[in-house]
């Protein structure tokens, strides 16, 4: 990739705070070490003084030798759980911290949101806001109010835009903190959630606005807890974990593994490289082969494990190419190699933009779990529906145990993301409903 190309280059970023037992502390420990460096201090007692004065508190690593790329028109995300760093990297790569050691190079003018509300004076109105951040980005008076109708528009806030900001809502305020940053005409566009707040006909006001300034050659830097987000925005999303980098690739894949740092306790990375498959024998109707999928994208504990897939139409023959309106059923079979208690299958199926269509499991439909033997061959029969609409999808499936309360899995046995393709076309030259799913709709008059 050549430097043109390339818009961020970061090269083994650290950033690490020193965490205070108490304020007595933090005067004592530089005293001490400057005492230390004195000329009538012999060298063994300074030496003591430092390891003395390391002790008092502890080195808290936020960012810890973080290296990559992002090139010029991508739009990439960055997950993790809450602390993995995101935040951190995101003001380092806006310029607002610096990191404690290697470099982040920034290539074009930068507009971030980040922290909700830090870019704006609450007792200022919003039109003297958007002066002050365009005079900020260094531009003229007059080329500001030639602007700002744009920018109002664009925040359709109404007569708000004349009031003081400590009067708008969440919302208000983030509508008009993203259209100031329009005024930037960036060439990189870092979000850090705060579009969560907004409303669903601004998001989708914002992403229309993503999609054209990506096509012109705009970065665009994510970070959201809405993962079907990330697989339907980001080329490539970077995965944190306690700071460090756990994966940097194909965002599903990202999602995948995010999961999987759920499933562990002790906060280790996921390591995509040792999930092997079990290797017990399986003997699958008519002899065919197991693990009849393409697919990488899997992660689990592996307990139990999916062995083979089927997608069948109302007939019960394998079929990946359905008319609208026909029932799609999908068969799985799973063996496991040790006990499992209470487990539930669930599914997921997306669109080819990574758009969540459906998603339920076992577990939310109140359908009995199964306790799995060792050993055994156990089949899984899944009635897809006759409501998909025109299009290809993805089914992902997901062998789990309970949920968290957010439709997230406490613990995930076997996922396969991608496990098989389903085409669905319409029939005749005209459908009977356009979008993804059939909702059943009804119209009627009085």
């Amino acid at each position: 990739m050549s430097d043109n190309d390339t818009n961020i280059t970061t090269d083994r970023i650290c950033k690490y705070y020193h965490l205070w037992e108490n304020p007595v502390d933090r005067i004592k420990a530089p005293l001490w070490r400057q005492i230390s460096k004195t000329s009538l201090v012999p060298g063994p007692i300074a030496r003591m003084i430092d390891r003395r004065a390391t002790r008092w508190g502890r080195e808290v690593r936020a960012l810890d030798d973080i290296s990559f790329e992002v090139k010029r028109g991508e739009s990439f995300g960055i997950i993790g759980k809450n602390g993995a760093g995101k935040s951190t990297l995101l003001q380092v790569l806006a310029g607002t911290l610096t990191p404690t050691s290697g470099t982040a190079r920034v290539k074009g003018r930068v507009a971030a949101l980040l922290e909700l509300g830090s870019a704006f004076s609450l007792d200022f109105t919003g039109r003297e806001n958007v002066y002050i951040q365009g005079a900020i980005f260094g531009m003229s008076k007059k080329d500001i109010i030639a602007r700002f109708d744009e920018v109002a528009e664009f925040a359709g806030i109404g007569e708000f835009i004349e009031y003081p900001v400590k009067t708008y809502s969440s919302g208000m305020a983030v509508r008009l903190i993203f259209a100031s940053q329009i005024l930037l005409d960036p060439d990189i566009f870092i979000v850090d959630e705060a579009l969560a707040v907004g409303d669903v006909y601004f998001k989708a006001k914002c992403n229309r606005f993503f999609e054209e300034k990506l096509a012109e050659g705009m970065t665009l830097i994510l970070v959201t807890h809405d993962l079907s987000t990330v697989k339907s925005m980001c080329s490539r999303t970077l995965l944190l974990n306690e700071g460090r980098l756990a994966f940097l690739g194909d965002s599903a894949r990202a999602v995948s593994l995010f999961h999987e740092l759920h499933n562990r306790t002790n906060g280790a990375e996921p390591d995509a490289d040792k999930l092997e498959p079990f290797s017990g024998t399986v003997s699958l109707p008519g002899g065919a082969d197991p693990r009849n999928w393409d697919s990488e994208d899997e992660v689990g504990s592996r307990e139990a494990e999916f062995v083979y897939c089927e997608i069948l139409n109302a007939e019960g023959n394998p079929c990946r190419h359905f008319t609208m309106g026909e029932h799609i059923f999908a068969r799985l079979y799973l063996q496991a190699r040790e006990r499992v208690d209470g487990a539930h299958v669930g599914f997921q199926i997306t669109d080819a933009y990574n758009n969540v269509v459906y998603a339920i499991s076992s577990y939310h439909l109140d359908h009995p779990f199964k306790n799995l033997e060792p050993g055994h061959l156990y089949t899984c029969f899944i009635k897809l529906g006759q409501r998909l609409g025109e299009g290809d999808f993805l089914l992902d499936v997901q062998l789990r145990l309970g949920d968290r309360g957010d439709s997230i899995a406490e613990h995930i046995i076997h996922r396969v993301g991608s496990i098989a393709d389903i085409k669905v076309r319409r029939r005749g030259m005209r459908p009977p409903f356009l979008g993804s799913a059939d909702l059943g709709a009804k119209i009627t008059w009085d």
